[in-house]
């Protein structure tokens, strides 16, 4: 039943074809101005008029057929139809659609009855399985059959901006061919124009517009290929002097990629059954790329799972995970695609590749720890956004960083140089009722070539990787720990037995001395033999105590896990807090090369934290105190050499120096237990080092420890 109250709502349309929605009952509730030329009726009377009575009025009564293909559409039974009929005497191509229930039909005329074999022998090539995909090969195909002067493919890059990256023009007119333009050119709110359909067509550019007479204000006319297109691209068209268009959408594993693009300087008529064909061409460039597209991610997988084995093998084989990526920053660098890399552990710094220098790289770790809170962080203009909060240039321009851990002390970074590119920039502008169009090529500095999803994918596996590693690694601290804690146990009955089971021997060595002290004269001889033996049994219970301690503390010692270490972060670091302790500030401190040792970090700390302290606590009365620390190697072993210009140690105490609670004459006015040196022998000894010292008194000590090499160093870390 027909609703005269209903408003009728006016919308524009393109005039190449003609336009007729009907709702579920098959009646008429939009329809084109053109279409309304086919009948002698009204706009007021067509609206609402069922579908039957418009057609049949055309064809003579003669159209069940065509009603009930329409009704077979609406009711999901086929797909969308095109097929060809004759109205009067021309021919019109029909296509049937659905949208929210209701059907849209749209009919234009035929220009040819078909294609030429000629024309399609010229495309065979296309089809062919030797075929290699070739975007320019593709453009110049269309051209020849389309002969619209400009054919090329641009490119949707994930920063916006849009590449040229093939074209094929006939009149030798300014070239595309790699220009890259800005997002405004695409902007998000016309791409459901080019997304809606498998392609879009303008014929006539500059032609005047029909209007879509409705009933229903909410009728969707992106469904159709006579909605114009966005009023920003005609503007732009119309200042490059395009009158004709054709545009094919192109997807990528389902997601939009770019757009093939057809441009003619004239009004041009293209027959449907050559932009289908141009369609199923288009569709088919793209299927051969997606193909080998996905070849390339296979291989690229490959490559990941491979990457994987080779980190999850380290990690499983070293003893931190540290170690582990340290020994493999080449392949860090190559599966991002990076020009360097960079890892900060704890205040250590390893690096790989083109990086920045050691001060200006804690100054960014110092201000990533405080300006991003984000695990990952990713910025292909990282220098443009951020280089004001940093005290020198930067030579990178894109960076990306991966954390470990909540406490912000371990990073693994990596860098990208600048991409030296010019983007072409839009701006249009109305004035009064007229549009200017400004456009212009802009440098683009400071920026990188964008982080892809490839490279977050291989920081995806590298996380995977050091979780599993971190579970695994707690598992075996958990035994070290019980292991640890019957070693406390342990500790605890050897220092019982040695305030205890030492107490009574000793009493009694301390009773009979004080008694031969005091009555030896007047004892008989057998008296004295007696108490003499009761204190040599005191001696020997002593010395018995004391030696089944010392071989149950070396059963149970046993030989460190070693590691390659960076030392010259702590070492500096141990010397400043020296200097700091002892108010040495005005000491000269001459480094040389500090190596890294094979070794534990935290007993290699206490070796040095020791010899250093001495260095500088033992030296501090010298108006000119002066440290120097430098180290040498060779195939077996690393040797460091401590030396300062202190009081020195007494050529008759050197072969004590190492004895336990030892202490030289000279340095009695200085704090001390005299445990120092004895606790770093004994840690060399569990290395399997070696500790000397050469001193003269008055003049200064040097101290050298030699550190075997258990294995060859990682690159990054010499």
């Amino acid at each position: 039943m027909k609703d005269t109250n209903c408003p009728i709502v006016e919308a524009s349309l393109q005039t190449f074809g003609n336009l007729m929605i009907t709702d579920a009952s098959l009646t008429v509730i939009a329809i084109s101005q053109s279409a309304c030329s086919f009948t002698k009726l009204t706009i007021s009377d067509l609206l609402g008029l069922p579908l039957e009575d418009f057609f049949s009025s055309l064809w003579n009564g003669e159209c069940g057929k065509f009603l009930d293909t329409v009704q077979a559409v609406l009711d999901k039974r086929i797909p969308s139809q095109v097929f060809s009929k004759r109205i009067n005497y021309n021919r019109y191509y029909f296509k049937l659609s659905l949208n929210k229930g209701r059907v849209y039909v749209e009919w234009e005329e035929q220009h040819h009855k078909n294609i030429s074999v000629s024309r399609m022998n010229e495309l065979g090539f296309l089809f062919d399985e030797t075929y290699t995909n070739n975007w320019n090969f593709l453009c110049k195909a269309l051209q020849k059959l389309l002969k619209f002067e400009r054919v090329f493919v641009l490119q949707v890059q994930e920063t916006g901006h849009s590449t040229v990256i093939a074209e094929y023009q006939k009149n030798h007119k300014m070239r595309y061919i790699g220009k890259e333009f800005a997002e405004t050119f695409l902007p998000e709110e016309v791409m459901p124009y080019y997304k809606s359909l498998s392609y879009r067509y303008i014929p006539n550019l500059e032609g005047s517009h029909q209007k879509l007479y409705s009933l229903d204000p909410d009728i969707h006319l992106l469904c159709s290929q006579l909605a114009p297109p966005p009023k920003l691209h005609q503007i732009y068209l119309n200042t490059l002097g395009v009158s004709s268009a054709l545009f094919f959408p192109l997807y990528l594993e389902d997601e939009f990629w770019g757009l093939v693009i057809a441009q003619h300087s004239k009004p041009k008529k293209v027959d449907l059954q050559q932009r289908k064909l141009s369609t199923f061409i288009v569709q088919s460039a793209m299927t051969k790329f997606e193909s080998l597209f996905k070849q390339g991610l296979i291989e690229h997988n490959e490559q990941l799972v491979a990457a994987n084995l080779t980190l999850k093998e380290s990690l499983v084989n070293n003893k931190t995970i540290n170690c582990a990526l340290v020994q493999h920053m080449d392949l860090l660098q190559d599966m991002v695609a990076a020009d360097g890399v960079a890892i900060y552990n704890q205040g250590d710094v390893f690096f790989h590749g083109e990086v920045p220098d050691v001060d200006l790289f804690y100054e960014l770790i110092t201000y990533l720890q405080t300006a991003s809170h984000k695990t990952l962080f990713k910025d292909y203009n990282f220098r443009l956004n951020h280089r004001r909060n940093l005290s020198k240039a930067l030579p990178f321009a894109g960076l990306l960083y991966y954390t470990l851990g909540s406490y912000k002390d371990y990073y693994v970074v990596w860098f990208r140089k600048e991409h030296l590119c010019t983007v072409v920039q839009l701006d249009v502008e109305q004035r009064n009722k007229n549009y200017v169009v400004h456009t212009w090529e802009e440098p683009i500095h400071d920026s990188a070539r964008p982080w892809d999803d490839n490279d977050l994918k291989f920081i995806s596996y590298l996380q995977q990787s050091i979780k599993e590693s971190i579970v695994s690694k707690a598992a075996e601290k958990q035994l070290m720990t019980d292991e640890l804690r019957l070693l406390n146990n342990e500790l605890e009955m050897l220092t019982f037995s040695l305030s205890h089971d030492l107490k009574n021997p000793l009493s009694i060595l301390k009773m009979g001395l004080q008694f031969l002290r005091s009555a030896g004269e007047t004892l008989s001889q057998g008296m004295k033999e007696d108490w003499l033996k009761n204190l040599s049994g005191s001696v020997a219970n002593i010395e018995d105590i004391v030696n089944n301690i010392v071989a149950i503390s070396q059963s149970k010692t046993a030989a460190m896990a070693k590691d390659p270490i960076p030392m010259s972060y702590t070492i500096k670091k141990i010397l400043q807090e020296a200097l700091l302790l002892h108010d040495a500030a005005s000491c000269k401190i001459y480094y040389g090369r500090l190596l890294p040792l094979w070794g534990e970090k935290s007993a290699l700390y206490q070796i040095f934290l020791n010899i250093i302290n001495n260095a500088v606590k033992y030296s501090c009365t010298n108006d000119r105190q002066k440290i120097w620390i430098h180290s040498t190697m060779d195939q077996q072993q690393v040797c460091y050499t401590i030396k300062d210009n202190g009081i020195g140690i007494p050529a008759a105490q050197l072969p004590h120096i190492f004895d336990i609670f030892a202490r030289a004459d000279n340095a009695q006015a200085f704090q001390g237990t005299g445990v120092g040196l004895s606790l770093v022998r004994r840690i060399m000894d569990r290395l399997g080092g070696l500790i000397q010292v050469e001193s003269t008194e008055g003049t200064g000590t040097a101290i050298r420890l030699y550190f075997p090499i258990t294995a060859p160093f990682p690159p990054s870390m010499l």
